[in-house]
């Protein structure tokens, strides 16, 4: 049992550390496994700063999913797709 109030976890800094859903979540090329650019946030746009493309597509489930491609990955991605 916990006696008063709780609070986040301090960061050695001395800042907050935001919740588990406001961390920034590491993204990777789904072909090759290359790490996505350091951002700020989770909200930074990885496609248009960096060449990086977010696609839809289907799973073995019929369950939607969004997979990021790094840009050389994305292209030969896109050259075997008939348009």
């Amino acid at each position: 049992m916990l006696d008063g109030p709780t609070s986040a976890p301090s960061a050695p800094s001395g800042h907050t550390i935001p919740p588990e859903s406001e961390q920034r979540v590491a993204q990777r090329c789904v072909d090759c496994g290359t790490p996505a650019p350091k951002t700020e946030t989770n909200y930074t746009l990885i496609s248009s700063r960096y060449g990086w493309r977010l696609t839809r597509t289907v799973d073995a489930n019929g369950r939607r999913i969004m997979e990021w491609r790094c840009p050389s990955c994305y292209t030969r991605y896109r050259a075997k797709r008939p348009l």
